[in-house]
């Protein structure tokens, strides 16, 4: 994450410390996990030239923010809730917060690269601020990122980019007009071109950690549109897709040689034995070495 994207702490103690898991950087795109270890009290500031959206999983005693030219609004329980500021503009304040297990997930977007994505539909966005939001689904979206975020063990890159990319353009879908939400148009299914190019890429480049920017630049489209295409062609996301491929890899080589698990994991693109017994439990039903057992 650009260091003047991301939200600066001051601890008031000598001993408040943030625990950050993770930074993760795409084209236009950075998102960032970070978790309180102590209950110290704290300031923050950010200022940037780039979108800034926070997901908050935190209680505070006492404690306020205060956007550019607007009121101070008070903390308090803001458990699930969400803070977007446009580009330019910028947030500041304190916290006091509970002794509990506190933590905000941040996903920061470029505006122009945000402009190339969703190309037209870009010039109804609104770019206002909303302090301590809820929505149904973006909600759910910054909560994923953040728990993928938080987990030490390796995720696959295409996986947390689509989510982060995903809840920058949720936000734009809050900041729409409703008249102008109901006239976008949805696009169709990607080509037979493209659907060959893809599937010979992404076979050809099942050991590689594949992402969502290289899919989308070979069939010639945004990562948004690209999105949207894959799913209505596949039923699918990009990810899904990619995952059950591998899982069709891996049961192939269960079943035609006896090499260890862990060689095949490797093989067809997972990080470690680990991930690829999670992942193919969850599309076969049973481990690895059980299948084997089977055929």
């Amino acid at each position: 994450m650009d260091q003047e994207s991301e939200l600066q702490l001051r601890f008031r103690e000598a001993n408040g410390l943030a625990e950050t898991h993770a930074a993760h950087n795409w084209r236009g795109l950075s998102a960032q996990y970070s978790r309180l270890k102590l209950p110290a009290e704290y300031e923050f500031e950010w200022h940037g030239n780039w979108h800034y959206l926070a997901y908050h999983d935190l209680v505070l005693v006492d404690g306020e923010m205060e956007l550019t030219g607007e009121k101070p609004v008070a903390g308090g329980d803001l458990r699930d809730k969400m803070t977007y500021v446009p580009a330019g503009q910028s947030i500041e304040g304190w916290a006091k917060p509970a002794n509990r297990m506190n933590a905000f997930t941040v996903v920061c977007f470029d505006p122009s690269a945000m402009e190339e994505e969703i190309q037209a539909e870009f010039n109804q966005f609104e770019p206002r601020p909303y302090i301590y939001f809820r929505d149904t689904q973006l909600g759910p979206t910054m909560r994923k990122l953040g728990e993928l975020m938080a987990d030490e063990r390796p995720t696959s890159r295409i996986y947390a980019e689509t989510v982060a990319l995903t809840a920058a353009l949720e936000m734009f879908r809050i900041s729409i007009p409703p008249v102008a939400a109901q006239s976008r148009k949805v696009r169709g299914q990607l080509s037979a071109s493209q659907r060959r190019l893809i599937a010979e890429y992404i076979d050809a480049h099942l050991t590689t950690d594949l992402g969502l920017d290289e899919l989308a630049n070979i069939c010639g489209l945004t990562r948004f549109h690209f999105c949207r295409s894959f799913k209505a062609t596949y039923g699918d996301t990009p990810f899904q897709y990619v995952t059950a491929k591998r899982i069709e890899k891996a049961q192939h080589m269960l079943r035609q040689s006896r090499l260890p698990v862990s060689f095949i994991a490797e093989a067809c693109g997972f990080n470690g034995a680990n991930q690829f017994g999670r992942a193919f439990r969850s599309h076969v039903g049973t481990t690895p070495l059980a299948y084997r057992k089977m055929t």
